[in-house]
């Protein structure tokens, strides 16, 4: 039986911002997680579209690459730590963007795009973060984290992509399609 696809639409960390970051949350031995995410497949989500039928897929693709160039490119600073789930045993330990309007703006763009195609989004507040890891794997407690470093992580977003989820794979995410921002 043939799995169905999964995609989403999000912004890929440039490989060696990633592996910096990895290598800063591998000095921190209070951190006890089962899974951790590949530095990769380090990203932020803008739009999960999940199983999408090829027609939508490929309408919606089509209409960021108009909205691309509508849109700019536009810095993203990363080093505030956060967690989803309990505070003493969560199921996501994540990076987050500093907040942003220009973030927050393609979001909402992106997110108009997929309704236009006649595709679901999810109704909960978006929360830009990068996934870490998941799953606290420890007897003691999880501590809440000082940010990463001094200086926030900085790179300039300068395109989006069309990501397919491939589970059993390293890297897990792959880009089918990217979006350079023009404007």
């Amino acid at each position: 039986m043939e799995e169905s696809r999964h995609y989403f639409i999000g912004i890929q960390i440039p490989e060696q911002l990633a592996h910096q970051i990895k290598a800063d949350i591998d000095k921190r031995s209070e951190l006890s997680f089962q899974k951790w995410t590949a530095p990769i497949d380090y990203h932020v989500t803008l739009v999960f579209l999940g199983a999408i039928p090829e027609d939508r897929l490929n309408k919606i693709s089509e209409l960021l690459e108009q909205l691309s160039h509508e849109m700019s490119a536009f810095p993203l600073k990363l080093n505030e730590i956060g967690v989803f789930g309990q505070i003493e045993r969560p199921r996501v330990f994540f990076a987050k963007p500093s907040e942003s309007k220009p973030l927050m703006d393609v979001r909402e763009k992106v997110k108009e795009a997929v309704l236009s195609a006649d595709h679901p989004v999810e109704k909960r507040p978006f929360h830009p973060h990068m996934t870490i890891a998941r799953k606290w794997n420890a007897d003691h407690p999880y501590i809440e984290q000082a940010p990463l470093r001094k200086e926030p992580y900085s790179m300039e977003v300068s395109s989006i992509a069309l990501f397919e989820i491939r589970l059993k794979e390293t890297p897990r995410y792959h880009v089918i399609k990217q979006f350079t921002l023009h404007k």
